[in-house]
């Protein structure tokens, strides 16, 4: 077992020595990174050195000054990079020497970025420094649960093997495909990671909840969920069937690692400052806002100089503080911001509100959908009734006395072309924000 992942990992990077060690390099830059103060001199360094980039390559950029401030540039979003991405293209960007990376469009049409080479090492970089503070190391038996195509070619499955992943798709957790994905791995003599949407391991939880003994009989040394909020009862039935806490990252495929859990036993994010500049922005306008208040995650991308994003609005919401080492971190991020719920006078309702449903029964599945300024849907996936009347009259609590609450009755909660499930969906203000 210590020979295998010894082996694998002394391959890695005798293959990155072999081409000039870029990955090592950009690692030792992350650690190194993630240990300064947040406004030391390298860091507005890479801040400057950017600006002087986009504004000279860029066509987006070009109407600004080499030395103009952060706080001068508007704020972008998928959009705007789709509609304009010509624009976005430095003109120092070889394309067919650059990765292109492109978003699932799970809510909304596909977008692509590249990635220039230092940008995809400095990626891997952060994804084994990260990674490595969840208990994954390089050459662990990985099971990567996500949407993946229906057949992979023969380069993508070699690629894989030779880096010990295993995909796992989403879409095959039914109880037999997760009865059979168990007992592969209980048979795997070796140290076993997973990685995958929060949604994925909820719904394994739920099934290993309705067998009548563990069939885990492996430890694995690491699990990481991603894409997804992880709530309560996921983290701490996956600690229950698997027997350790899972760490909930936080990232994006145009971008990387934003940010991280460190350990299990602290809920807060570590925000990954040694490859973006994050600012935090009012919910409904493009004002910045203090620590601590809720808003819109906007992130400046350090290393892509392919396709330079200045003040990206990732889409996301969460709520940062600094602690006493000047270093910022996420105390909650909560997902999309056209995924948060609104009582019928336009005020954000409590987040995880839908996490309530649980106290009325056990559900297969459940989601909470605001369909219009004053009506709801509640969704469940279960065999039983609930008390109908106590439920509506307790959301009517949330979302006001002259909210239309309706109860619907489901067999499944189809999953989004990403692959993930959504606990919570805002149908009212999606459409008003087209």
């Amino acid at each position: 077992m210590k020979r295998d992942k010894s082996f694998r990992e002394q391959v890695f990077w005798m293959l990155d020595s072999f081409n000039g060690s870029p990955i090592k390099s950009a690692l030792h830059e992350t650690i190194a990174a993630l240990n300064r103060n947040n406004d030391s001199n390298e860091a507005k360094t890479a801040l400057e050195k950017l600006i002087k980039h986009a504004t000279s390559t860029t066509g987006y950029y070009s109407s600004y000054s080499g030395d103009a401030s952060i706080d001068e540039f508007p704020l972008i979003n998928k959009n705007i990079i789709r509609d304009n991405l010509s624009q976005f293209l430095s003109s120092k960007c070889v394309i067919n020497k650059c990765r292109k990376v492109s978003t699932s469009g799970s809510t909304g049409t596909p977008f692509s970025v590249y990635h220039n080479k230092q940008k995809t090492n400095k990626n891997k970089a952060d994804n084994i420094y990260f990674s490595s503070k969840s208990g994954y190391t390089i050459g662990d038996y990985l099971i990567y649960i996500k949407i993946w195509p229906e057949s992979l070619n023969k380069l993508q499955s070699i690629n894989l093997k030779v880096r010990n992943i295993h995909p796992h798709s989403v879409y095959d957790l039914s109880s037999e495909n997760i009865e059979d994905l168990i007992e592969k791995i209980n048979s795997v003599d070796k140290n076993v990671a997973l990685i995958g949407y929060a949604s994925a391991f909820e719904k394994i939880c739920k099934d290993l909840d309705s067998k009548s003994e563990n069939l885990i009989t492996f430890r694995p040394t690491s699990i990481i969920t991603i894409s997804e909020a992880l709530n309560s009862y996921t983290r701490n039935a996956i600690k229950k069937h698997f027997g350790i806490y899972p760490i909930s990252r936080y990232s994006n495929n145009e971008n990387g690692i934003i940010a991280q859990q460190i350990s299990s036993d602290n809920p807060n994010f570590k925000i990954n400052t040694s490859s973006y500049l994050v600012e935090m922005f009012d919910l409904n306008q493009d004002n910045k806002i203090g620590f601590g208040q809720r808003g819109r995650i906007v992130i400046t991308d350090l290393y892509n100089y392919a396709t330079p994003l200045i003040r990206y609005d990732t889409g996301d919401v969460g709520i940062m503080h600094l602690d006493e080492n000047n270093q910022p971190y996420f105390s909650q991020v909560l997902g999309r911001k056209l995924d948060l719920i609104y009582d019928t006078k336009g005020n954000l309702v409590p987040e995880h509100l839908s996490a309530k449903l649980c106290n009325y029964g056990q559900f297969k599945q459940f989601q909470l959908v605001q369909k219009k300024r004053k009506e709801y849907l509640i969704n469940l996936n279960t065999t039983k009734k609930v008390d109908e009347e106590r439920m509506i009259t307790e959301y009517k609590g949330y979302f006001g006395d002259d909210a239309k609450i309706n109860i619907n009755y489901v067999d499944e909660i189809p999953l989004l072309r990403s692959g993930k499930r959504q606990e919570v969906v805002n149908e009212y203000y999606a459409k008003k924000s087209r």
